[in-house]
């Protein structure tokens, strides 16, 4: 843990008996000082120290489609051997949007207990009904959180940017100023305002704003988006696997995204090679790591990404309806067409794996 702004208290230390609220609404917190200020650029450090990939969890269900957290033990453990230090919770890659709020607050409780002092949690409480999101911000505020962050609603438009930011600001709000990741996903389609003019009328209105989850192949938004980072001490998380090299050397040093769950070894060998400067090792993992998503791409990037991680030893279960499992001849072409590349748990034959 980083010693940021005064003492860092572990969680729990923070919380009142009971559960009850201490100061500020922070509970469980592990960091000491008040994150509800007008300082954004303390709650941007919380999230400072976060490096190299993070890894978009999936939900677990079972074979009704029942959610089944009893997986997430096995889950985490999988992905501290991975050598993952951060989760993103019920993001698109989660089903968020197909879950009810009672769920998600499940799901978070269940990573939360399960994170100990070494796995940092960021909660997505995003939603198109405000009243959910503000509902999970506080919940995911309330256990203990390191990050809290939310998608653009995909229903509805706000007339302006500084409408969708206000939007933002509530949700920050009522999860009391901990660090804010705005979630930029333009292919969910909803509001698509240019992501550097939301980051720049976000600063100094949402509470604990820390930057950006930033899914998109916009490159120019991106660089606008890094200036005003660098000079306002923010932090963008690339969301783009297959593209995570170009967010390097633009400027980005996290990247959020669902094959780190699952397969982290090509993003870490991109990661590697980029820091030591070696940018030909650098591009043939790039290239590694883009093979890796095209059957995804082809076959499906949720239901082929949930194949994968039990290919790895994570019992992930099906996706929620409407989506499929992938059929046994899907599995069979899709390890087919990976096995070339070496990833560790998904160059065995099917059947000794999954």
């Amino acid at each position: 843990m980083l010693p940021i702004h005064g003492e860092m208290v572990g969680r729990g230390e923070a919380e009142g008996k009971n559960g009850t609220e201490t100061k500020r609404g922070i509970h469980g917190s592990r960091y000491a000082w008040s994150m509800i200020d007008d300082d954004h650029t303390s709650a941007a450090a919380v999230l400072k120290g976060i490096r190299g990939p993070v890894a978009a969890v999936h939900t677990p269900f079972d074979d009704k489609g029942r959610l089944s957290t009893d997986v997430i033990p096995a889950y985490a453990a999988h992905l501290r051997g991975s050598g993952i230090g951060t989760v993103y919770v019920c993001g698109s890659t989660g089903e968020s949007l197909a879950l009810s709020v009672a769920e998600r607050r499940l799901i978070l409780e269940a990573w939360m207990s399960t994170s100990g002092e070494d796995l940092r949690v960021i909660a997505h409480v995003g939603s198109n009904a405000i009243p959910d999101c503000l509902e999970l911000a506080r919940h995911a505020d309330s256990i203990g959180v390191d990050g809290i962050s939310a998608m653009n609603p995909t229903f509805g438009r706000a007339a302006d940017v500084s409408g969708l930011v206000e939007h933002h600001a509530q949700i920050a709000e009522a999860g009391g100023g901990r660090p804010y990741l705005i979630y930029e996903i333009a292919a969910f389609g909803g509001v698509a305002f240019p992501a550097s003019e939301v980051v720049a009328t976000a600063i100094g209105r949402v509470p604990g704003f820390a930057g950006l989850k930033f899914t998109s192949t916009d490159l120019i938004q991106l660089q606008l988006s890094l200036e005003l980072a660098t000079a306002h001490n923010l932090r963008i998380f690339f969301g783009s696997d297959e593209q995570l090299l170009a967010g390097l050397v633009l400027g980005c040093t996290a990247a959020i995204g669902s094959t780190y769950g699952y397969a982290p070894e090509p993003a870490k060998a991109v990661f590697a090679a980029f820091e030591r400067g070696d940018l030909d090792a650098a591009r043939l993992a790039q290239r590694r790591l883009a093979k890796l998503v095209i059957p995804l791409l082809r076959h499906g990037v949720l239901r082929t990404g949930r194949a994968l991680l039990e290919c790895v030893g994570v019992p992930i279960g099906p996706p929620r309806s409407p989506e499929r499992r992938l059929d046994p001849a899907e599995r069979a072409l899709v390890l087919a067409e990976l096995s070339p590349l070496g990833i560790r748990g998904l160059d065995l034959p099917e059947t000794d794996k999954c």
